[in-house]
């Protein structure tokens, strides 16, 4: 149930509690503003400078103020505090876009936070995190499930990660909308306003014991579509240039990409997604989103954001043969190697 005080979350070290250790410079003061002031104007005298503010209606800034003000007060947000995956990850972001260091951090607001299991290696967790926009009057709720324990012959590994844009703020910031989590880890985010980022999950029918296979049934929900209206609810519109402009076109899939990262790193997931091919993808570490040496989901989210690199079609090939292979074959798990490197995991069936 989300709304949780500080009591009900993990606090196995500072790394997972996002509350320990809490100080008065965690939370910024601001003074009362003069006497009538709505808007935009009561906006930016909170949380400014904002971010090329986009235009809206005064009752829209007004609500936004509101609202963000009233989650900070139960939740506060995540910048100031040292030694957290989540600031750590979206302070590179704002590296990258170039922001001022804490433009970013200071939009988000963690909910709700079960981890279970040391930090190299969890093996549950249910993350709830808010982004507000520093540049419109909207904020995109971002949520993971995450399940990964290792039996004696098999692997049991299930997720879903998916995003929920909020256009019009109203109601209290403690009543959150959490997605339904009944059913199939490909359902937990497709109702209830919900987007599917990615999920993935080992199939386990017939499939156990010493003839135990990795078998992954995944899908990239992410979508072009999807990024742009994600990039506009937090940054305001953005057009591509043309296609003979090399370089406002490798800007433009910058933002994109950083767009995506955003989310994955409000919940503390860091992963690097090469733009050209100079630059390589990097895995998050201790959360398994997918297999062996295949980065599917690091393509699925170039494909999203509209481009892909020269390598990937090849990269898809060898990780739909790898997989093919990895199905028909028992892994003996349980038999191999306690020194084996078990950094692969996972297959997905497609071609992102």
């Amino acid at each position: 149930m989300w709304g949780m005080s500080d009591s009900d979350l993990d606090s196995d070290s500072e790394e997972e509690n996002p509350y320990a250790h809490k100080s008065d410079e965690d939370i910024e003061v601001k003074e009362e503003p003069p006497a009538g002031t709505t808007g935009l104007a009561l906006a930016e005298h909170y949380f400014g400078p904002l971010l090329s503010p986009v235009a809206a209606t005064p009752a829209q800034w007004t609500a936004y103020t509101e609202h963000r003000r009233g989650a900070n007060a139960k939740y506060n947000n995540v910048f100031h505090r040292r030694k957290r995956a989540i600031s750590n990850t979206v302070a590179s972001i704002e590296v990258q876009l170039g922001l001022e260091n804490g433009m970013l951090q200071k939009c988000i607001c963690i909910l709700g936070r079960h981890v279970e299991g040391d930090n190299i290696d969890p093996q549950n967790a249910d993350i709830l995190v808010r982004i507000y926009s520093p540049a419109t009057p909207k904020y995109i709720d971002v949520h993971l499930k995450y399940h990964c324990r290792t039996r004696l012959y098999e692997i049991e590994w299930y997720y879903s990660l998916g995003y929920k844009i909020c256009n019009r703020i109203s109601g209290s910031p403690i009543d959150c909308s959490d997605p339904s989590t009944n059913g199939s880890p490909s359902l937990w985010h497709c109702r209830g306003g919900w987007q599917s980022i990615c999920w993935g999950l080992y199939d386990d029918s017939g499939n156990y014991g010493r003839s135990w296979r990795r078998v992954e049934v995944a899908d990239m929900g992410l979508h072009e579509e999807g990024v742009i209206d994600v990039h506009e609810a937090l940054f305001g519109p953005i057009e591509k240039p043309p296609s003979d402009n090399a370089d406002a076109l490798l800007a433009y899939r910058r933002k994109l990409v950083a767009t995506v990262r955003l989310l994955f790193a409000a919940l503390g997931l860091n992963y690097e997604v090469a733009r050209t091919e100079d630059e390589r993808d990097e895995r998050p570490r201790g959360f398994m989103l997918e297999g062996l040496s295949d980065n599917w989901v690091a393509r699925g989210i170039r494909a999203a954001c509209g481009f892909q690199l020269s390598s990937d079609a090849e990269a898809a090939k060898r990780g739909k043969e790898e997989r093919r292979e990895s199905a028909t074959q028992p892994d003996f798990y349980g038999e191999g190697d306690e020194d084996e490197d078990e950094d692969g995991y996972g297959f997905f069936d497609g071609e992102w």
